[in-house]
């Protein structure tokens, strides 16, 4: 066996094997927003877990939990068929990997449209800035979307104080 650390070797054994792994991964999550990007609802519905064994589950923000590939593939395709544009700029990106099952953190940097009015090319832009945990498990396809949980950030990037909850506003009983 070669290590990298020998001259002209090559990296091999589980080291070799986990970085694999992780670029595997990130290309997959990366794959998962282009599609989104391009308005790919096939490539969507490709990258999702479908092998039988576990239901996937979604958040999408705002939502409630979407349980199961048909539930979460028909919201994917509802939220396509109502954008007409969207961008993600992807930070923090973060992958934790344990055994075939992934973990994938990241900022979701949103810029999206909706439909266009009196005639313009594009609706008006918004920006939207969501936390997202995307759960992958390997398959014999490759890596496939397990769950999506994603949240709006609501507070300011340095705001150390988590955001008010009821409980914490004044004259609100406990």
């Amino acid at each position: 066996m070669t290590t990298g650390d020998e001259p002209g070797g090559h990296d091999t054994g589980p080291t070799a094997d986990r970085n694999a792994d992780r670029n595997a991964v990130e290309a997959a999550n990366t794959a998962f927003y282009t599609a989104m990007e391009e308005g790919d609802f096939d490539r969507v519905e490709d990258l999702w877990l479908d092998d039988g064994s576990a239901d996937v589950s979604c958040v999408h923000p705002g939502w409630p939990v979407l349980t199961g590939r048909r539930e979460v593939l028909r919201s994917y395709a509802l939220i396509m068929a109502h954008t007409d544009y969207i961008q993600f700029f992807l930070t923090d990106v973060r992958i934790s990997l344990t055994g075939d099952t992934a973990l994938v953190t990241c900022t979701e940097n949103i810029l999206s449209g909706g439909p266009a009015e009196d005639g313009a090319e594009l609706g008006p832009l918004v920006g939207q800035l969501v936390v997202a945990t995307n759960t992958f498990r390997r398959t014999p396809e490759g890596w496939r979307i397990w769950s999506h949980h994603a949240s709006p950030v609501l507070a300011g990037p340095d705001d150390d104080t988590p955001p008010a909850t009821p409980d914490d506003q004044p004259g609100t009983p406990a």
